[in-house]
């Protein structure tokens, strides 16, 4: 699955309860920080030998931790931006503050880091 799959679907599950002010590309930076250690943790499980059992259960250990890390930032993003679900202009100034911040992840695709290229452009 390509990561402009899962960070578009990631800021629509945002978005569906989002709102507030103050901290917003803190919070950004915040989240792009966790996507791209899901990124490098996913490139990581991918790149295992599959008869490395114990290499292959420590990231394993580190993809759900970042899954878990994921969850939290989602619940705090959504109790502290509850008020601003169908702020339009919210939503955009977000969105180009996360994707801004996810140009910094090296572990991005050379197509995924494309696109979000393109889409600050817009």
């Amino acid at each position: 699955m390509s990561i402009q799959i899962i960070f578009a679907l990631f800021i629509a599950f945002l978005f569906a309860s989002c709102s507030g002010t103050g901290g917003l590309k803190k919070d950004a930076r915040n989240i792009a920080d966790a996507m791209c250690k899901n990124i490098e943790t996913m490139n990581k499980l991918r790149a295992v030998a599959p008869t490395d059992s114990l290499k292959l259960e420590k990231i394993q250990t580190e993809a759900k931790q970042a899954q878990v890390e994921m969850t939290v930032l989602y619940q705090e993003f959504q109790q502290k931006y509850k008020d601003k679900i169908k702020d339009v202009k919210f939503n955009k100034e977000f969105s180009g503050y996360l994707r801004k911040a996810m140009l910094d992840c090296p572990y991005l695709s050379k197509e995924d880091r494309e696109n979000f290229e393109k889409e600050l452009e817009k």
